[in-house]
């Protein structure tokens, strides 16, 4: 009788000789990474008591080539204008580097305009690890060039990132009445979010990845349940970037009325955003646990204040909002702490059964 588990697998006989057990490999697998030659392959006994079986030469067959065909869209029929329309083609490009493509190719005849390749050359420049290789008169082809990303190293940058945004914004607060042109220090401080994409769009495109292909995740201990939480919190630390540029236009265009007030909330969400920071790659789900009632009861006050309509309510809004989410970011690594105490008592109870 079949088993519908077992379906869409291969079955092999083991055989029995002297004790040791054999099973034979799929030939077109030995023959793709040349197993004949190197006579070595590794396996790994999972917690689920599955086997991983890897070559010694690297990883799975991850997406080649996505191709973008200008000649076979049209703008008008679609009721775009020409710049709706560029934006549709980048998103495309966007969306092909985040679901994991190695090269992504842009063609059009006769001709690429100029303003497309600039856009294509300035959006690249935001893609981690992508290259403009080849430029010709119809096509344009950008390809991956990195050998190793390690998605906690990138999580840890964008962290980083956000909280020196947040540091820059804070002493040009303290500093206001000592700087020369406050709007020009602003300008560049939105300008710095825009650092932040690079690394969520990389973070995206390797959990993307090792969705689609597990064993990836393996090499660096990293389990599918884990990207989740990793692309969950990543959209959560940008948006907090975002809501640091919105204190940034707001203090441009609204000076603040009480600013040793709002310097206080400040530090505040200055102070909650560094515990996240700490306690990020930390096992002690207790202590984020009280941060999160910790800015529970800070929120209800400062929706008191806002409801009132504090004079200061276009800084409290955002400063609110970013003490929130952070809020959200230490309830994710409370999953991601449970999760793998779990894991670790499933192979704990694997192991004890052999």
């Amino acid at each position: 009788m079949s088993n519908s588990s077992f379906d869409k697998f291969e079955m092999k006989k083991v055989q029995e000789v002297k004790g040791s057990f054999y099973i034979y490999l799929p030939k077109s697998w030995c023959k793709k990474y040349n197993v004949a030659e190197d006579k070595r392959v590794y396996l790994k006994q999972l917690a689920d008591d599955s086997i991983l079986i890897r070559s010694n030469t690297t990883s799975p067959e991850l997406l080649t080539t996505y191709v973008i065909n200008l000649n076979n869209e049209n703008p008008d029929k679609e009721g775009l204008d020409a710049d709706e329309y560029i934006d549709y083609i980048f998103n495309l490009y966007l969306t092909a580097y985040i679901i994991g493509y190695h090269t992504i190719k842009l063609v059009k005849l006769p001709k690429i305009s100029t303003k497309i390749k600039n856009r294509i050359h300035k959006l690249t420049q935001k893609l981690y690890g992508m290259v403009v290789i080849s430029e010709e008169r119809g096509e344009m082809v950008v390809e991956e060039h990195f050998d190793e990303v390690n998605i906690e190293v990138l999580t840890k940058q964008i962290l980083n990132k956000v909280g020196l945004l947040m540091n820059n914004y804070i002493e040009i607060v303290q500093d206001y009445d000592r700087i020369e042109d406050v709007n020009d220090e602003l300008d560049e401080l939105i300008e710095q979010d825009n650092q932040i994409d690079e690394h969520r769009y990389a973070i995206e495109r390797y959990v993307h990845q090792i969705l689609n292909f597990p064993s990836l995740g393996r090499n660096i201990n990293v389990t599918s349940v884990e990207c989740l939480h990793f692309s969950e919190t990543t959209r959560l630390i940008e948006r907090i970037g975002d809501y640091i540029t919105k204190l940034a236009v707001v203090l441009k265009t609204q000076p603040m009325s009480d600013r040793k007030f709002v310097k206080w909330h400040l530090n505040e969400m200055q102070q909650t955003f560094h515990t996240i920071q700490d306690y990020f790659w930390r096992s002690d789900s207790l202590k984020l646990w009280r941060l999160t009632q910790k800015i529970k009861n800070y929120a209800v006050e400062v929706k008191q204040k806002i409801y009132e309509n504090h004079e200061d309510t276009e800084y409290l809004i955002p400063i609110r909002r970013i003490n929130i989410i952070c809020g959200d970011i230490a309830e994710i690594r409370i999953n991601d702490i449970l999760s793998k105490q779990q894991a670790k008592e499933v192979e704990r109870e694997s192991n004890s059964a052999k």
